[in-house]
């Protein structure tokens, strides 16, 4: 059951359960040594957390820390250097999963990845607690029901356009962009 909180920015819990789902599928593809499934779930996972960490790095951090949301355990520092950290940890996963394809011991490899993959999901698990704990309960007591439409409808202006790199597909700043083509 959501908290009051979680409606008013139940699509960044969404994402993060999205995102969970995702590296499950990741890894149950590991599991069955499907490795290109394992791939392509990977690389959707980086996608979508890249599209997640951005909005929140351009939109909800700075709001956050406008509005004097900051405190101890939740500040700025602790959320963006998690988000680098997510960042380097998923880098090397994604170079050991490609790595795949030459391992001369898939099981002892996948093995590897997979110890690996834990110290990533807690990071990743220890993170989402902190948003939901902290950034999203003062981030609702700090802003408007018309700021946080505005922020909601940004998030969503995200999954607009297509993901194949196509002339046509939504840029991360297209969707911040004012009507006369500047940032907001």
């Amino acid at each position: 059951m959501r908290t009051a909180f979680d409606n008013a920015f139940g699509f960044i819990v969404d994402d993060h359960d999205e995102l969970h789902r995702l590296f499950d599928n990741h890894q149950r593809a590991l599991l069955a040594k499907d490795i290109d499934t394992a791939i392509t779930t990977l690389l959707k996972f980086q996608h979508d957390l890249e599209r997640h960490i951005d909005f929140e790095e351009t939109l909800l951090l700075p709001k956050y820390a406008q509005e004097g949301g900051e405190t101890a355990g939740g500040t700025m520092t602790i959320f963006l250097a998690e988000h680098r950290k997510l960042r380097q940890l998923l880098d090397k996963l994604s170079h050991k999963t490609a790595a795949l394809y030459a391992a001369s011991d898939v099981d002892a490899e996948i093995i590897e990845i997979l110890d690996q993959e834990a110290m990533f999901k807690g990071l990743l698990s220890h993170h989402d607690l902190r948003e939901h704990n902290i950034l999203i309960p003062r981030l609702d007591s700090r802003t408007t029901p018309t700021e946080r439409d505005r922020l909601r409808e940004k998030h969503a202006a995200l999954a607009i356009g297509s993901t194949d790199g196509s002339a046509n597909e939504l840029r991360f700043v297209d969707a911040f962009a004012a009507p006369d083509g500047r940032s907001e």
